[in-house]
């Protein structure tokens, strides 16, 4: 195999073992030297008529160093062509590291390459895989452009990365590496793991390290459960395994990344919502949910709307500091506070400040500071400056504190030793 060194400023040393060769090399590397003042407007191919036939080597290791004498990258090819003005490599068959402050951050391999000798630029096409060696995340897609200077990584093109935390996808990312954050661009879909949750936005910030999933702009959010299905409902087939298995034999000293995860197919969406940003904790499984906030819950068939909640996945409780409301969609039953919690396992809400609780079917308003509302008995508790209106037949009840039930329209209003039960259509 033929090794060649890149210094910063273009110097070149090339070792073959045949003593012959070193001589012959040695005497192009002279040549290949003598400084040139052109520099290739674009990398993306090198026409035939600049490429001198003497410059192509077979199985060469290539290794950039910096100013600082430090590694930039060492890369191996099967196949390496020149340009005219020495400046730029054309690479088949890549793969390689890319370094950073004399470590390795990133396994990178290519069917396709670039490198562009004065700007220490690389570019990698065709089967782009890229494993942060720091955090295992694996990221695919169609094209790299690797600028060390810019510390900046970018995969484009049917871009996917996986991580036992989170599976992404999206028109192009962007490693960040001095952070070790992971930018997402364009049609963004985000499968969290734990807790089970999907992102759809156009943009997203993966602090990989911090744990944390972020976006600013509009976001779609799913919550979803894996379906119980047999094993070989998402398992390979026997043609898919055979293949597999072909490829591995014809790869076999190929270092391959962790496998993708289970079929997305194989899960059932629970609750939806949608905000103009998020932040997932994934630590805490917890997500903040912020401005134009909307929830679909699927059990109980509720919609919560406000400018800020926080959604605990992990215990499965909601929790506002800023003025909610709250819709049954079955019961047409509408609730609202200037702040509230709610316990999805319990279906329990619980709102304070300004309540207010309206009714569709009898037209009925309840105001309080505190209520507690229990949905699977439909039954409520209020205290503080409690009222009671409502239109057919016209009433108006006030008290200290008051319980009942919504659907049987049943009322308890107490004050001090003063208790009055009020019961509106009753049965008979």
């Amino acid at each position: 195999m033929t090794s060649i060194c890149f210094g910063s400023q273009g110097r070149r040393a090339i070792r073959r073992s045949r003593s012959l060769g070193v001589l012959l090399l040695s005497v192009f590397v002279l040549t290949a030297c003598t400084p040139t003042p052109q520099s290739p407007d674009s990398a993306e191919s090198i026409p035939s008529q600049q490429v001198d036939p003497s410059l192509v080597f077979e199985n060469v290791s290539l290794r950039q160093v910096g100013d600082d004498g430090t590694v930039v990258w060492v890369i191996e090819a099967e196949r390496v062509t020149y340009s005219g003005d020495r400046q730029v490599a054309q690479l088949e068959n890549v793969s390689g590291q890319l370094y950073r402050d004399g470590e390795p951050i990133y396994q990178v391999e290519g069917r396709s390459g670039i490198l562009e000798q004065e700007d220490q630029r690389m570019l990698l096409g065709d089967e782009v895989v890229v494993i942060d060696l720091r955090d295992e995340v694996v990221v695919r897609g169609d094209r790299l452009t690797w600028d060390p200077r810019g510390d900046r990584l970018e995969i484009q093109d049917n871009v996917t990365a996986t991580h036992e935390t989170a599976h992404l996808q999206a028109q192009q990312m962007v490693f960040l590496s001095d952070v070790q954050h992971l930018q997402a661009i364009g049609d963004v879909i985000a499968n969290i793991d734990e807790p089970s949750l999907q992102v759809m936005t156009e943009e997203l910030l993966w602090q990989i390290p911090e744990e944390l999933v972020l976006s600013e702009v509009p976001v779609q959010v799913a919550r979803y459960e894996w379906l119980d299905v047999p094993a070989e409902a998402i398992a390979p087939t026997p043609d898919e395994e055979e293949a597999d298995e072909e490829e591995a034999d014809g790869e076999a000293d190929r270092e391959e990344p962790p496998p993708e995860p289970r079929d997305l197919q194989a899960v059932t969406v629970t609750d939806r919502a949608a905000a103009e940003s998020i932040e997932v904790n994934l630590e805490t499984q917890v997500a903040r949910l912020q401005e134009n906030v909307r929830l679909a819950l699927l059990e109980p068939a509720v919609d919560v709307a406000s400018h800020l909640l926080d959604w605990d996945l992990g215990e499965q409780r909601l929790t506002s500091d800023v003025p909610l409301r709250v819709t049954h969609r079955e019961k047409e039953v509408v609730l609202s506070g200037n702040r509230g919690w709610m316990s999805l396992p319990d279906e329990v809400f619980y709102l304070q400040d300004g309540v207010e609780v309206l009714g569709q079917n009898n037209q009925a308003q309840l105001t309080a500071n505190e209520l507690t509302w229990f949905i699977p008995s439909e039954t409520f508790e209020a205290q503080g400056n409690v009222a009671y209106r409502q239109v057919d037949p016209p009433l108006q009840l006030t008290g200290p504190r008051a319980d009942g039930q919504l659907e049987e329209q049943t009322f308890v209003v107490t004050g001090g030793d003063v208790v009055t039960e009020v019961l509106v259509n009753s049965r008979p």
